[in-house]
């Protein structure tokens, strides 16, 4: 099943809470994730000069 980018970003934002580097110097950050039941992807995020974590992109991860 093929997911929007609303979607694939909605799912990230709720869980890259969970991913934060504890370095706080690090700007960026990717993680992989799946939408069940076979969907995996990966997202990356870039860190702001408020130091708020913004969305960037995704790519379909095993494609």
């Amino acid at each position: 099943m093929k997911h929007s980018k609303e979607q694939i970003e909605a799912t990230a934002n709720s869980i890259v809470s969970h991913f934060i580097p504890k370095n706080p110097e690090e700007t960026t950050l990717s993680f992989h994730f799946t939408i069940p039941p076979s969907s995996n992807y990966k997202v990356s995020y870039e860190k702001d000069a408020k130091g708020n974590w913004n969305f960037v992109g995704y790519e379909v991860d095993g494609a």
